[in-house]
């Protein structure tokens, strides 16, 4: 049986309707009008189809963009229309309503779809009738934009809802800025992981940037092309960023222990929250480099060896500096 809300759109849509015979001799007029300018039009039809299939990535993300902000869009208005709604004390199932919210909010994609099929279903028709062989194309460009618009309705739901506006009593419909309060302090250890790559990024100055470019550019034999050169510059950088981040790691986990050193907390948990950040991004520059190796058209056994034996060592070399240092900052009266 149908929902409460479902019932509802239903019986309003009835007493609205007074006028819904002539919507609908305009809306088939207007569909007849269509098809006959297909007919017509069917060979730049055909070609646009063509064109269309050619970039239907493109044509499918951006209907799963827009697919993805109608239904945000529409999720957050039904429902803050149903927390103010007599409906939401009705009693139902919790499956049935759940249900009934995901029609009720995508229902912009549903009728986006039903409109792609039925489109792609006259299209084809009129193009099968006029003898022409489009059934791929047209195929492939329904089943594109279908998929796009799919997914953009699952992303829609991803999205964040923004923060409701609470307005003060006896001006409900008055926007009204909120009081200056005080965020909860809640303390965290996840801040600790990103003062590696912030000192590494401090010490990455321009001016030593452009310094240690010169002698890779001199190391380069002469009649190298420009993205190979472009090419070993990056694969240095990279190198050389992850030289600094062992370094700035090894560096800060002295200055961290003094700083956390009055606070009732396990040296472990301290390194974890330290070391494991630092580590991820050891390995995702690694994967980086052998991307750049790739371009360079080393195999993929190669690449993937020479960034894994990258990650490996940086991780080592950083938790091997840091325990090193830990060790000698105890044997320090």
């Amino acid at each position: 049986m149908a929902g409460p809300r479902l019932i509802t759109a239903r019986l309003i849509r009835l007493n609205r309707s007074s006028q819904k015979t002539r919507r609908r001799i305009i809306a088939a007029a207007g569909f007849g009008v269509v098809i006959a300018l297909i007919w017509v039009q069917r060979d730049p039809v055909a070609q646009a189809l063509t064109w269309v299939r050619l970039h239907s990535l493109v044509c499918g993300g951006l209907a799963a963009v827009a697919s993805a902000i109608q239904v945000a869009r529409r999720r957050v208005l039904k429902r803050e229309e149903f927390a103010r709604s007599w409906l939401a004390a009705v009693p139902m199932r919790s499956l049935q309503a759940r249900w009934e919210a995901l029609i009720i909010e995508t229902l912009p994609a549903m009728i986006a779809l039903a409109a792609l099929t039925v489109l792609g279903l006259s299209v084809g028709l009129v193009l099968a009738v006029a003898g022409g062989r489009h059934g791929g194309p047209l195929f492939s460009v329904w089943a594109a934009l279908s998929a796009g618009v799919a997914i953009g309705a699952v992303v829609g739901y991803a999205m964040p809802a923004p923060k409701p506006l609470d307005s003060p009593p006896g001006s409900r419909y008055v926007p009204h800025r909120g009081r200056n309060r005080a965020a909860a302090i809640r303390p965290s250890l996840a801040a600790l992981g990103a003062w590696p790559v912030r000192q590494m990024f401090a010490w990455a100055q321009p001016k030593m940037v452009a310094r240690a470019t010169v002698p890779i550019l001199v190391m380069m034999p002469m009649g190298t092309n420009a993205d190979v050169a472009m090419g070993a510059i990056a694969v240095f950088g990279v190198n050389g960023g992850l030289v600094l981040l062992c370094m700035a790691a090894v560096r800060l986990s002295r200055q961290i222990r003094r700083w956390m050193a009055p606070l009732p907390a396990r040296a472990g948990v301290v390194t974890r929250a330290f070391l494991l950040p630092t580590c991820a991004v050891l390995v995702g520059a690694s994967a980086f480099e052998s991307l750049l190796l790739l371009a360079f058209g080393v195999s993929y056994r190669s690449s993937a060896a020479a960034a894994a034996a990258t990650a490996v060592i940086g991780c080592l070399a950083t938790a091997g500096g840091i325990l090193l240092s830990r060790a000698r900052s105890r044997d320090m009266p």
